[in-house]
């Protein structure tokens, strides 16, 4: 394999797709640094801090302004766990230029709202501070918002009367996060990661520490972690970019690097032999999941800026977007053995030194060992079968699609996608080369990249070692609950298997067989106002046209008309709480919704439907170049929806599935009492799993086709 991928990379090299790359004689191509998107400004003050800047004038007068740390609660010891986390929340009760609640009235008054557009998140190896979409036509807002930053970064007061009245406030967020699922984690990653920190180390901490740690603790850990060199400034809008610099440079080069500063470190996840098993339930867990992990090695940061990660990735993600694609075509039967399944590849649950590849299952029942072999299985089968040139040509052709309009609309891409790359690049070392360069590069990807170096890639992803197992399960007695013994058992007896290799079954016919009888614009009006025209057709129907250059490769639609469900009697009841759930799984003419999946593979072309009481809607969009497939479906949605019976069953065992324990949900038992007190009425409530039983396809269809009959409507 490794003589496959570097016959890949050197032709691609050759291809001289990237001639602002200037590499010295001898050195390896693959390993050399990709360029920098020209547009970022990055820059280190001498104490360390790393700043990003950006000038983006979409959406217009806006800017972001970020602060990221490097810190997390990965870095607390035994007796300050939570204290990360508590030092987030600190972190708008005062600072020494916006003391008291100062920070967040002064942003209120300028219309950025406090948890919409001020928050924060804490995470393991993180801490993200952000103020968004924040109206900039005044200097002195933008000066304000970087003193904020500067205060988050060495200047929190830390009032030990606020400290107080803070242990109340994370008790209550922590009685609220700790709920059946985050029960089982704290109880199971001990055991998925027992020889480190990482295990233990869950952001809320403990209640003991929060209720008890004295406030010297607290700026301890503030002034130990909170310093320049895991610090970064983000500021991404329509903002001078050479002034916002200089403004960087003004109110951050006095921060004080510590002398002496205590080293970040990132704790190594060794290596294991076999299996590692976390298996938990709890009363309040919804869904019966379960979950097979492969350990392997993350990319050494100083490749990440390289070709080598780049071809890894694209490898990567074929290899998962085809294997999903076959789960998604499973869980389309109404004898799949999971009411649904997935695959994954990223971080090993919450650490950065240790990624996995991941598959998902959810059981339609009360026993998880079945789904979760079927979902090894099909790993299994892409493993030693291979994947095919007809599912690869789909796949590669969807990641080129979604690229080129990516690479299309690039003009209008909002700050907050690249503050988040520039985040990811600072915490991670993620690549921000820009789309220039990363769309000519991901189309000689697809164009070079064989398929036996994505099967030979994710053969060797699956092993008998560095494995492990995790088990998410709903407290109740009819719920069986396996060991890792059976586990081990039921693993081994698929690895027995003679597993047969995959085939593509696809349709080939065209969507409309029969091309339709075009009809005539019979009156056209202008309106200079809106800058609109308006066709009326033959057929009585309505048409509004407005170009607009909001983005340069996007198409929307929406048709809409009144009359809804309201007129359907009692008996259709359960059907119509279902159908929402029903027409995401729509098929059109003889094409079901897995194949219309297929037969949309590498287009960028979508049309759905919505009813409601009163009212009905179509939508859609696509690029210019799709608008014909957009139109085929639009035309087949008004003459010829279907609801193919199979999926249909399908759908009914999957929601009631993911139903099952919902009433052992406080949230949803809250949530299910206001609603029957707001309506009182069988039309509006929570649906049940009696619902989905009783919902009927024959109703389902006959209401799709009655509220879509008409395009004159």
């Amino acid at each position: 394999m490794k003589n496959l991928l570097r016959t890949a990379l050197f032709a691609l090299m050759a291809l001289a797709m990237l001639p602002s790359v200037a590499y010295a004689q001898g050195q390896n191509p693959m390993t050399q640094p990709l360029p920098v998107d020209p547009d970022v400004r990055i820059g280190h003050l001498p104490n360390g801090l790393t700043y990003y800047i950006r000038h983006n004038e979409y959406p217009k007068g806006q800017a972001d302004f970020y602060i990221a740390q490097k810190v997390g609660s990965a870095l607390e010891e035994e007796n300050q766990r939570g204290l990360a986390h508590f030092l987030e929340h600190m972190c708008f009760n005062g600072t020494t230029n916006f003391p008291d609640n100062l920070l967040r009235d002064w942003l209120e008054s300028i219309g950025v709202k406090f948890g919409q557009n001020l928050n924060a998140y804490t995470s393991i190896d993180e801490t993200v501070y952000n103020i968004s979409n924040v109206p900039i036509a005044r200097e002195s807002v933008q000066d304000s918002c970087l003193l904020i930053l500067h205060d988050w970064a060495n200047d929190l007061t830390l009032d030990p009367k606020e400290i107080d009245k803070e242990r109340g406030v994370i008790h209550q967020e922590w009685r609220r996060s700790m709920q059946g699922q985050m029960r089982i984690f704290e109880r199971i990653l001990p055991e998925l990661l027992p020889t480190t920190k990482y295990g233990r180390r869950l952001p809320i901490g403990t209640m003991e520490v929060v209720d008890n740690f004295p406030p010297q603790a607290l700026r301890d850990y503030y002034e130990t972690w909170y310093r320049p060199d895991q610090q970064a400034v983000v500021v991404v809008g329509d903002i001078d970019v050479d002034r916002i610099e200089n403004k960087i440079k003004e109110m951050f080069t006095s921060i004080e690097m510590p002398a002496n500063a205590k080293p970040r470190t990132y704790e190594a996840v060794p290596d294991h032999k076999g299996t590692l098993f976390g298996i938990g339930s709890d009363p309040e867990q919804k869904q019966l999941i379960g979950q097979i992990m492969f350990l392997a090695d993350p990319t050494p940061a100083e490749l990440k800026n390289t070709m080598t990660y780049y071809i890894n990735d694209y490898v990567r993600g074929m290899a998962l977007s085809m294997l999903n694609n076959r789960l998604n075509d499973i869980s389309s039967h109404p004898d799949a053995p999971f009411g649904g399944a997935s695959v994954g590849y990223g971080d090993y649950i919450v650490t950065k030194t240790k990624d996995a590849l991941s598959g998902t299952a959810v059981a339609k029942g009360n026993d998880i060992v079945v789904p979760l072999q079927a979902v090894y299985r099909e790993m299994l089968r892409a493993a030693r079968g291979g994947f095919t040139q007809s599912e690869y040509d789909r796949a590669r052709n969807s990641l080129i699609s979604s690229y080129e309009s990516l690479y299309n609309n690039r003009a209008t891409r909002e700050n907050g996608t690249f503050v988040n790359e520039y985040v990811r690049n600072f915490i991670d070392g993620s690549p921000i080369p820009g789309l220039d360069i990363e769309w000519p590069l991901i189309q000689q990807l697809a164009n070079i990249t064989p398929l036996a170096l994505i099967n030979e890639t994710f053969a060797s992803m699956i092993k008998p070692d560095n494995r492990a197992i995790m088990v998410l399960a709903p407290e109740k007695e009819d719920t069986k609950i396996p060991t890792k013994e059976e586990l081990t058992s039921a693993l081994a007896a698929v690895d027995a298997e003679e597993i047969t290799p995959f085939v593509d079954n696809f349709k080939m016919e065209p969507l409309i067989t029969v091309a339709p009888r075009p009809g005539k614009i019979v009156s056209t009006k202008e309106d200079k106002v809106w800058g609109t025209t308006e066709w009326t057709l033959s057929n009585g129907a309505k048409v509004i046209i407005k170009p607009t250059k909001f983005k340069e490769d996007e198409i929307s639609m929406v048709a809409q008309a009144f009359g809804g469900t309201a007129g359907y009697s009692k008996e259709y009841i359960p059907t119509l709480l279902m159908l929402s759930n029903i027409m995401g799984n729509m098929g059109l003419g003889s094409y079901n919704s897995s194949d219309l999946s297929k037969y949309l593979s590498g287009k960028v072309a979508s049309v759905g439907v919505s009813f409601s009481s009163y009212s009905r809607s179509i939508s859609g969009g696509s690029t210019p170049k799709d608008l014909p497939t957009m139109m085929e479906l639009l035309y087949m949605v008004f003459t010829d929806i279907n609801l193919d019976a199979n999926e249909f069953a399908a759908m009914q065992k999957a929601v009631s599935a993911a139903l099952a324990n919902q009433e052992k949900n406080p949230q949803h038992v809250f949530s299910d009492k206001m609603v029957r007190t707001w309506y009182n009425s069988p039309y509006i409530k929570s649906v049940t799993p009696a619902d989905v039983e009783a919902a009927s396809r024959e109703q389902a269809l006959k209401i799709a086709k009655d509220l879509t009959a008409n395009a004159a409507d």
